[in-house]
């Protein structure tokens, strides 16, 4: 699958002034996005410390779960599985709500049109990450897949996060939306 490519993402952030208030919804916006940056970290040292082995399991398991034991191969399947519908429902409420309303403001149509198609990017790269996790439970000989596959959800995720937030700030201000 191919990289989120910024280069081709419509912009109009910067066009116009918002008060404190209005940026409100965009800086609630990035904190729910600084939660998920926080659950892929957690993620990927999980599947990384798998891989090498090293114990880094344990600091993982404390930082998830706030116990001191290794996590299972079980366990870090359902790790991926809970960020995975985690962050499908944020995309579904953006989809469904977010997207609609900032689109009825012209400028900012082609902006919402696009994070929606990121979405079936993203969506695309959480079923493949999924589909590893389950698959590390019978053949741990693929975390390397799955540990690649983080990576990539990742790059891809954190290309998006960063758009949206610079994109979406203004339009929400002038509509008055919260996240």
């Amino acid at each position: 699958m191919a990289p989120i490519d910024d280069a081709s993402r419509p912009r109009v952030a910067g066009s116009v002034d918002l008060s404190p208030r209005q940026r409100a919804a965009g800086d609630h916006l990035r904190a729910i996005h600084d939660h998920f940056r926080e659950q892929l970290a957690a993620l990927t040292r999980a599947v990384e410390g798998f891989r090498d082995g090293s114990g880094g399991l344990d600091v993982v398991r404390a930082g998830v779960h706030g116990l001191a034991p290794s996590l299972s191969v079980q366990q870090i399947a359902g790790i991926c599985g809970q960020v995975c519908r985690f962050l499908t429902m944020h995309h579904t409420i953006e989809d469904q709500t977010m997207f609609p309303a900032v689109a009825t403001l012209d400028a900012y149509a082609p902006v919402a049109a696009r994070l929606a198609e990121e979405h079936l990017v993203i969506h695309a790269h959480l079923e493949r990450v999924d589909d590893l996790a389950l698959a590390v439970t019978t053949d741990p000989a693929r975390i390397d897949d799955l540990v690649a596959a983080v990576g990539v959800l990742r790059r891809d995720l954190e290309s998006h996060f960063t758009y949206e937030e610079t994109e979406m700030t203004e339009p929400l201000g002038l509509l008055g939306l919260g996240v």
